[in-house]
């Protein structure tokens, strides 16, 4: 293991994590649709840079569900950069960075050497690049949330260790919610954390965030009226068993998980093991309730993400307490661990950053697909009356109007539309012809993995 060292470790894991950003960073400068959420948002950043409402009447089958904070960015930049779906995917990509730059900080400031600060926040990179792109790269408010919420964390742990107020850096967090509402976990680590260590004095940081974040609600339903509310509040269907099948995907980051379930549980009764067992309770807990709700995604798991690069990096740092670990030796075990990390990283059948480098014939199908969504575009422009469009991307560079939007029909047909009830029966009760969009349009149609044939 003496070849695989310190800084061979770190240069190995920032291998892969460049090699899995090549996937979102090629494809973010394309037209073509990378998740369905983008080109709702990109519908609310226009109305929100324009004169239409950014939260619709009911009555209507679009909603909008998330708080004005992303939209009122996107679409001020859209005046002054061009358009909000590259903006958005922009600040995605720098956010995924960001937040790997900011977790360093945060084990730094834990007390860890700054080797294994820089592995939570390399892995943390690497693992979103390769396990979560769904979010990194796209034109989606999460991982700028996440950002500014772990920004708010070490804050919070600056002051806190020069014995300041916690009340600045909650604050920031209040904003970060009003930027994406689920980024719950460190908010509610903190205040815990606080309330348990000495409940009087959080009393006065826990109230004035409560009061930041209820003034900041009637804000928004005085500026936006009533309908603030009901779409936010928009009902969707839950389901238990949903929950329990969402553990699941922490397989994309169990070992580092286990990796600090070692180390905790010989240092449970440390004040730090027992901050870091907090976070990952609340980080796990919320996940599995989110997951309960129809329609939710990855975004539920992606503020257990961070703790868990965080835990990995106190657990590197303080391996060396472990019996075991002395008796094998510190720089053995971590070298183990990494290339253990490094193969979860790399178990994937997916290709696509290989054929990126390989194989022009692949890239040059992102320019004759970018050329289809184009003419797309052109035909449903051309064609008159109200148009929904499989691809909302489509319809909105044809400048159609958004008018139909495939989570409310669905939340529509599971709560509250009779039984029986079929998205076309909607389509035609509100006048719109759907268009099917070429697949091509959809940079699905350009993901590939490894056909094995066992």
């Amino acid at each position: 293991m003496r070849v695989f060292g310190p800084r061979a470790q770190v240069s190995a894991l920032s291998l892969v994590g460049v090699y899995f950003l090549l996937w979102p960073l090629w494809r973010a400068f394309f037209p073509l649709e990378i998740a369905p959420t983008e080109g709702w948002n990109a519908y609310f950043a226009d109305l929100a840079a324009g004169s239409g409402p950014l939260y619709p009447p009911p009555g209507t089958l679009i909603v909008n569900n998330y708080p004005p904070l992303s939209f009122y960015l996107l679409g001020y930049a859209e005046k002054l950069f061009g358009d909000a779906l590259y903006i958005g995917r922009v600040l995605s990509l720098l956010a995924t960075l960001g937040t790997g730059a900011l977790i360093y900080r945060v084990v730094r400031q834990l007390g860890a050497r700054r080797l294994s600060a820089a592995v939570a926040g390399i892995w943390y990179v690497a693992t979103m690049a390769r396990s979560f792109n769904r979010y990194v790269g796209v034109n989606d408010p999460q991982i700028v949330a996440e950002m500014a919420m772990t920004a708010a964390l070490s804050w919070w742990l600056a002051r806190d260790q020069m014995g300041k107020s916690a009340i600045p850096a909650i604050l920031l967090m209040v904003c970060a919610g009003f930027y994406k509402h689920n980024v719950i976990v460190i908010p509610a680590t903190v205040l815990i954390w606080l309330i348990l260590r000495d409940g009087r004095k959080a009393l006065r940081p826990a109230a004035v965030g409560i009061a930041a974040a209820l003034a900041a609600l009637l804000i928004c339903t005085a500026v936006f009226g009533p309908h603030f509310l009901s779409n936010m509040l928009t009902p969707r269907p839950y389901s238990l068993a949903r929950g329990v099948a969402g553990l699941g995907r922490l397989q994309w980051i169990l070992p580092a998980l286990v990796v600090w379930a070692v180390w905790a549980a010989h240092a449970r009764r440390t004040s730090l093991a027992r901050f870091l067992a907090l976070y990952v309770g609340i980080g796990i807990l919320s996940h599995f309730v989110q997951w309960t709700g129809g329609d939710v995604l990855d975004s539920a798991q992606l503020d257990l993400v961070i703790a868990a690069a965080i835990c990995l990096g106190i657990a590197l740092d303080r391996g060396g307490e472990l019996p075991f670990v002395r008796r094998i030796g510190e720089q053995r075990v971590r070298a183990v661990i990494i290339l253990l990390l490094i193969t979860r990283i790399l178990a994937t059948e997916r290709v696509e950053p290989l054929l990126l480098l390989a194989d022009p014939a692949y890239r040059s199908e992102f320019y004759a697909n970018a050329a289809v969504m184009r003419d797309e575009a052109a035909r449903v422009a051309a064609l008159e009356g109200p148009i929904a469009c499989t691809n909302k991307l489509v319809c909105r560079m044809a400048g159609k109007p958004f008018l139909y939007d495939d989570f409310r029909t669905e939340m529509i047909l599971a709560t509250e539309a009779p039984p029986g009830t079929l998205v076309a029966d909607l389509l035609q009760q509100h006048g719109l012809v759907y268009f099917h969009n070429d697949p091509r349009t959809s940079i699905l149609y350009l993901e590939r993995a490894l056909q094995l044939h066992l």
